[in-house]
């Protein structure tokens, strides 16, 4: 089950994505001054008022944990004020990869947003293995912006895919993973 960030799990979660970061599994720029600091500020304000700090969207920073340590986290996001959800982060801290702690983690988000609501994602042009795990997961590829970014969506179940060159995404209301 998730629990809500709390300020100690900061360090972790922005030293993760700092790292992975570098690896290309996220922005790079996310590595670098003064990224890095509006990182860290964009996740404090993410935990204590449940909104982003770069769109001004609703948001929640979950840990997932295993035996009292941090073994993941996950930003689920807004994509407009109060419609659509988007994995906007997610990452397994390394000592919890092949453990399945990941594939854990994803089945949960999963079942509780899948269900009732169109998923999104955000690949950047480096995080070949995000990609892969989104696809083999069901979710289908839509569109790539101008730098390479990959935009994925998880249809709900039961809904009919609008065609993919549809530049207008039905899009439900925000819905938050519930925490312990």
């Amino acid at each position: 089950m998730f629990r809500s960030a709390g300020s100690r799990d900061i360090d972790i979660v922005h030293e993760l994505l700092v790292a992975e970061a570098r690896l290309g599994r996220f922005d790079q720029r996310l590595a670098q001054e003064p990224y890095s600091s509006a990182l860290r500020k964009n996740l404090n304000h993410i935990r204590r008022k449940g909104r982003r700090l770069d769109e001004d969207l609703a948001a929640q920073l979950l840990v997932w944990e295993k035996d009292g340590a941090v073994a993941g986290f996950v930003v689920n996001s807004a994509i407009l004020p109060g419609a659509g959800n988007e994995i906007l982060m997610l990452a397994v801290v390394p000592e919890f990869r092949g453990r399945g702690e990941g594939q854990k983690m994803k089945t949960e988000l999963l079942a509780q947003l899948h269900p009732r609501v169109d998923i999104f994602a955000r690949c950047p042009p480096g995080a070949k293995l995000y990609m892969e795990m989104l696809v083999r997961r069901g979710f289908l590829p839509l569109d790539k912006t101008d730098k390479g970014v990959r935009i994925l969506k998880l249809p709900k179940l039961g809904s009919v895919l609008v065609e993919q060159q549809d530049p207008y995404q039905q899009l439900e209301p925000f819905v938050q993973i519930a925490v312990k």
